[in-house]
């Protein structure tokens, strides 16, 4: 237990060498989050004619490149308003679609690569999707200094503007495949990205198996309770935000208030016991609120992402083999 935090707490004292220079915070009380029908506000408005895929090569019997599409929610943030992410696209028909959604402030789509990549690639075949969350990677805007840093802020509105774009836009991408290809459609997501998924899963039921690792749920909890928020705490409480009223501002996109749309047999959550990022706690009410669907719970902080990739990748693989079977 000790060394596993030892571990999170190094690595959040790494994640906090990035940090916003000039306070985010930022409310817009005639158009508050409160009170707000879930199903209207995370609706989508029309659905995608098609995505655009460049392939730029082939390996392995896949055509591999780059997809986009313009964002149905777009949030004037140029260009966090392109949705674009990776593919991997087998050259054989009938393949089930997964899509990977990447936690906050990733640099990148390699940690969860390192998971998952190799071993669908060669010994699934199956398609592969990397969906970039809003203001992360390419969709950073110019004034951003790190990468998601305007995705979740003490600006109350644009985090829940951007939970929004990211759902409707990946329920878009979602409905596109179900009309669009063959296969099942699979959501893995880690972390932050897990959050997203679940949240996700309460509004979408063309979804036909979703993985949530190391996930958080409650973003009010994450920002008030654990490391990685304590700098946006800060700016929220130096503005006279307290803790109540960021939860009723923000209640609006917590997957725990709703049941997913999709069976529970086909859920996959797996937490870690020491996270100093998501805490269990937090993890544990959205699995009970869910009706406790299967889960794993392992012995590790949020470092498992690394340190546990081999066992993620086992555990997940074989849940989802399980479940396309039937």
């Amino acid at each position: 237990m000790l060394l596993s935090k030892l571990i999170d707490y190094y690595a959040l004292y790494d994640l906090h060498k990035d940090r916003s220079k000039e306070n985010q915070y930022h409310i817009d009380f005639d158009h508050a989050p409160t009170n707000i029908d879930r199903d209207v506000f995370f609706e989508v408005p029309s659905s995608l004619a098609d995505i655009y895929l460049n392939i730029t090569s082939k390996e392995n019997g896949y055509s591999i490149g780059e997809f986009g599409f313009e964002s149905l929610r777009p949030s004037g943030d140029h260009p966090n308003d392109y949705v674009r992410g990776e593919s991997f696209l087998n050259e054989v028909g009938n393949k089930p679609n997964v899509i990977f959604v990447h936690g906050w402030r990733m640099k990148g789509f390699d940690r969860v690569k390192k998971i998952f990549h190799d071993s669908i690639m060669n010994n699934l075949g199956w398609n592969m999707y990397y969906y970039t969350l809003p203001y992360h990677l390419e969709r950073q805007p110019e004034a951003s200094l790190y990468s998601g840093e305007f995705m979740v802020s003490a600006n109350i509105n644009r985090t829940v503007e951007s939970t929004r774009q990211a759902i409707v836009d990946l329920r878009a991408l979602i409905q596109w495949m179900k009309n669009n290809k063959q296969g099942p459609v699979i959501i893995i997501g880690v972390s932050l990205g897990g959050f997203i998924s679940n949240l996700v899963a309460t509004l979408e039921s063309e979804i036909d198996a979703l993985v949530s690792i190391f996930y958080s749920n409650r973003l009010s909890y994450s920002i008030w309770n654990t490391i990685p928020g304590k700098y946006i705490r800060r700016d929220l409480e130096s503005h006279g935000v307290n803790y109540n009223d960021l939860v009723k501002y923000w209640e609006l996109v917590e997957p725990n208030q709703a049941l997913p749309k999709i069976n529970k047999e086909n859920i996959l959550l797996i937490s870690a016991k020491h996270d100093q990022y998501v805490h269990i706690q937090d993890a544990d009410l959205l699995w009970e609120s869910w009706g406790k669907p299967t889960r794993y719970v392992y012995n590790c902080g949020h470092a498992g992402i690394v340190l546990k990739r081999k066992k993620i990748e086992k555990d997940t693989i074989s849940f989802l083999q399980n479940k396309l079977k039937r």
